[in-house]
């Protein structure tokens, strides 16, 4: 089966930036998230997907910051050290030939949620979300996957459903009911994971809950009550849009071709990320490898 791999760029690269050791070049500028980045797409190629794309957050202002003014607004500024290293690994990324996406007034994971559900239903192709977001997993179905690899985490539709005990497809409407505090979305006041967990389990959706409201009792009815224009515009923000920028996309669009004398060039001769050179070769011959068959069949 083909494997499309779509990467959250944004992830990446916050991860780099925080997780790594600071690294800087002849100039002293800070490179550990440029690099880092590529280290770990690196990685991934490794495992040999047929297609590959880095969706990435707009600078821009989205949808939702218009329909609810405090989306996000508790996150604190970039560093500038931080914001300058984005721009240096759009370049670069730009420079090595890999597909991105990128789309004023909608986020990655709309990006994400858009190819996904494209070529979701594609015969003999499996679809593999990178992302550590929860968000994402609404998405899953049988033959699309959340996956992350730094974690070494993978969630299909059997794990989903045996680790929350409902459906993928619920998964919107939990979060309307819990929230999301990184991005300020409010859900709905003391009803926590567990007893979101059991009410969607029992309920499947939002709208069912409401509309079952007088079977619920006491303290979690007064407070859903209270809560219910929270939880419906939580499930607004929360909810991954399609992008209608992207329907003529086809399957083709994201073929990963890997060109190993361009990776050399740039990384080595323009960007002395010297310490390269090995991972690079290696991930050559990773590539070429024919795939291993099991003695056993």
């Amino acid at each position: 089966m083909k494997r499309l791999v779509i990467l959250d760029g944004s992830g990446y690269l916050f991860r780099a930036y925080y997780g790594l050791p600071v690294l800087t070049n002849e100039e002293w500028y800070q490179t550990h998230a440029v690099y880092g980045v590529v280290k770990m797409l690196m990685k991934l190629w490794a495992s040999k997907p047929d297609y590959f794309v880095i969706a990435r957050d707009a600078p821009q202002k989205t949808h939702r910051h218009e329909a609810y003014a405090e989306y996000k607004a508790n996150r604190p500024s970039a560093p500038q050290e931080l914001k300058r290293q984005i721009g240096q690994t759009k370049e670069l990324i730009a420079q090595l030939g890999i597909h991105t996406e990128e789309i004023p007034g909608y986020e990655a994971d709309d990006i994400i949620a858009t190819i996904a559900k494209k070529f979701g239903d594609e015969k003999d192709l499996m679809v593999e979300i990178e992302s550590s977001d929860k968000d994402l997993k609404q998405l899953i179905t049988d033959n699309i996957i959340c996956i992350d690899s730094l974690r070494d985490y993978r969630t299909d539709a059997a794990s989903f459903v045996a680790e929350h005990g409902f459906p993928p497809t619920s998964m919107l409407d939990y979060l309307s009911l819990v929230g999301d505090a990184s991005d300020n979305v409010p859900g709905v006041s003391w009803i926590g994971k567990v007893g979101a967990q059991k009410l969607i389990a029992e309920y499947t959706t939002l709208e069912n809950i409401y509309d079952n409201i007088d079977d619920i009792s006491g303290w979690t009815q007064q407070k859903l009550i209270d809560g219910k224009e929270s939880a419906f515009h939580s499930k607004m923000l929360i909810q991954l849009m399609d992008v209608p920028d992207m329907e003529g996309k086809v399957l083709k669009d994201y073929m990963l071709d890997l060109d190993f004398d361009r990776f050399r060039t740039v990384m080595i001769d323009q960007r002395w990320f010297t310490s390269a050179r090995k991972a690079i070769d290696e991930l050559r011959l990773q590539r070429v490898m024919p795939e291993q068959t099991s003695l056993f069949g």
